[in-house]
């Protein structure tokens, strides 16, 4: 076997951190690549290697022998940040290749050394399928493949799952949610998309920094996200950070085209899936709910399957099995995971016909309770939905309204907009950004914001499932947003972030049935946050906030009813909710019993 070079200390510190496995996208590049040449896993057997796809375009591989009799079980990791620089390929190379497995690499179409034009993902799937071909075509092949990675490297193995390939024999996507299409309503394309509203921060800044569509742009381009986020039309808004083309005023342009998004390869629900999968996720992943879809979704075609929800950030799993903090969580497990022998065991046993694996459907992290549990199902089988009923005093009761309709009002002025703190925040140019659980308290003394508070819990509430709000809603224009945050209020007063949601209101009745708003009409509208497994503390109170924005983690809504994404002026919305007998407003949660 080859001597591998390994920087002992700065892998430990870089497991530590969390930044080993992209952090977010379009940040960190500098970060990811200084590890990448610390963690140095050695140099490929076969470098550079031009394979070519079903229409002729060659993409760069890598390969990695272990020095093993063949045949060999092998791992593909497919990506856009190029193949010799990122630091979770060289993280894996360097665990897998050690265990027997070959490791094949590659550049995806458009990025670094491969040919062609890049855009996520139309090409995935059947590129991938075209490299199974050539792996299990060499003579050190057993004819096994799996497949691993993060974000991109764990969205694209979705789209090659649904090729159906015979090869494909095990997959590990993590922080995969990105894949997801129409599946269960989600409509996420990329993450880019949320209840409808475009995620701003995290695209602007993903197509900003890494969009390039062709090799000679495929390295990361420096962007200054600050001074160019609050630029109108949103549209322009990556012209303002480079100047050569990327996906980005094409995924605007085209949220409702159903068509555009099939051919781009994200997930509807109908793909043949038969790979085994295993997928890794954390709570305050902006894809953790789309994560649970996907996972069932493979599931439910009779496929054996598994999931991991922990603690952390996007792709920050490896960082989360170890006394950490999250935003400003502190977390703490009681025992520990072991997320590389996990992966590794799982890989074994599917490509090279290792041990059983002992997994069970889903593991979940227990937030603040710091308890690893499991269920079958999710929610689990014992959580029960509990309701809480916006009330008169801005309250949250366990009890409906009995009177007539209390009713409260706020406004959305697209250019003041209610800053974003903490969540799914990512990629505003700001070093001092924290995501994830953050305290909310700086905004929600604003004039713009309305909070519903619980009274103190009598005893501890384990939430475990996801969490949605029905309101009674009416605005005076014609069409608008509502963003909401579901928190923790500790007895010092301190309201820390769970989980946040948003809907465009045109899209109340489903992104394929935009309709705009009547004003001064009530309507019914269901809001979807995302899901959790946190332990409220006796003591403690539940509270839900209220907004119509969320910037620069969301885009405004100018509140004119028009596209939004081509125009520069807006009007300032005023929105009222309501709840009583004849039309209530709640936040449900589940509660596990146990």
């Amino acid at each position: 076997m080859r001597p591998r070079r390994v920087a002992q200390v700065v892998v430990l510190t870089v497991l530590v951190l969390g930044v080993l496995i992209t952090p977010w996208r379009g940040l960190g590049s500098r970060v990811k690549n200084f590890a990448a040449w610390q963690v140095q896993a050695g140099t490929p057997d076969q470098t550079n290697l031009m394979i070519a796809m079903a229409d002729g375009v060659r993409l760069a591989t890598d390969v990695y022998l272990p020095g093993a009799d063949a045949p060999l079980p092998t791992v593909l990791m497919r990506l856009p940040y190029g193949k010799r620089d990122y630091g979770e390929v060289r993280f894996w190379v360097d665990k897998l290749v050690p265990r027997g497995f070959a490791v094949v690499v590659q550049d995806m179409r458009g990025r670094h050394g491969s040919e062609g034009v890049f855009a996520p993902y139309p090409n995935a799937g059947p590129d991938g399928a075209a490299t199974l071909d050539w792996i299990v075509a060499q003579p050190w092949s057993n004819g096994r493949v799996g497949t691993l990675g993060c974000s991109a490297l764990g969205e694209s193995q979705l789209m090659l799952a649904a090729q159906g390939h015979p090869a494909h024999r095990a997959m590990v996507p993590i922080a995969s949610g990105g894949a997801i299409g129409s599946l269960g309503g989600s409509y996420g394309y990329f993450g880019a998309f949320e209840g409808g509203v475009f995620g701003l921060a995290a695209s602007a800044g993903w197509f900003g920094g890494a969009g390039g569509k062709t090799a000679a742009f495929s390295g990361h381009h420096p962007v200054e996200p600050a001074s160019a986020l609050p630029h109108l039309p949103l549209i322009d808004v990556v012209a303002q950070m480079r100047s050569d083309p990327t996906d980005y005023e094409d995924f605007l342009r085209n949220f409702g085209d159903a068509d555009y998004w099939r051919k781009a390869g994200y997930v509807t629900g109908q793909e043949p899936f038969a790979t085994p999968a295993l997928f890794i996720d954390s709570w305050h992943d902006p894809g953790i709910r789309s994560t649970f879809l996907l996972a069932k979704a493979v599931a439910d075609r009779g496929i054996e399957t598994h999931m991991i929800a922990t603690s952390g950030t996007h792709c920050g799993y490896l960082g989360s099995d170890q006394d950490t903090v999250v935003g400003d969580l502190p977390v703490s497990p009681q025992t520990r995971l072991g997320f590389v022998e996990t992966i590794i065991g799982f890989l074994d046993q599917h490509l090279a016909d290792g041990p059983v694996q002992d997994l069970p459907r889903l593991s979940y992290y227990a937030l603040v309770e710091d308890r690893w549990r499991t269920a079958d199902a999710w929610p689990p089988a014992t959580a029960k939905q509990v309701q809480f009923y916006l009330v008169e005093g801005k309250s949250l009761s366990q009890i409906p309204p009995t009177a007539a309709p209390a009713r409260w009002s706020l406004i959305s002025d697209p250019f003041d907009p209610v800053p974003s703190i903490g969540g799914a925040l990512c990629c505003t140019g700001d070093p001092n950004e924290l995501s994830g659980p953050v305290f909310q308290n700086t905004i929600e003394d604003r004039a713009d914001v309305l909070v519903f508070t619980s009274a103190p819990l009598s005893a501890p509430m384990l939430l475990a499932g996801p969490i949605w709000a029905d309101l009674t809603v009416s605005a005076d224009v014609l069409d608008t947003d509502l963003v909401l945050r579901v928190t923790d209020v500790d007895t010092e007063g301190r309201s820390l972030l769970l989980q946040e949601g948003a809907l465009r209101l045109r899209y109340r009745n489903g992104i394929e049935q935009p309709a705009l708003l009547t004003p001064g009409q009530s309507y019914q509208v269901r809001i979807e946050l995302r899901d959790i497994a946190y332990l409220l503390a006796s003591g403690h109170r539940l509270r839900l906030g209220i907004a119509g924005s969320s910037f620069p983690r969301l885009e405004r809504n100018l509140n004119t009813g028009g596209r939004n994404y081509d125009e520069t002026e807006g009007q300032v919305a005023h929105v009222t909710l309501s709840s009583g007998v004849a039309g209530q407003s709640s936040v449900t949660v589940h509660v596990l019993s146990d």
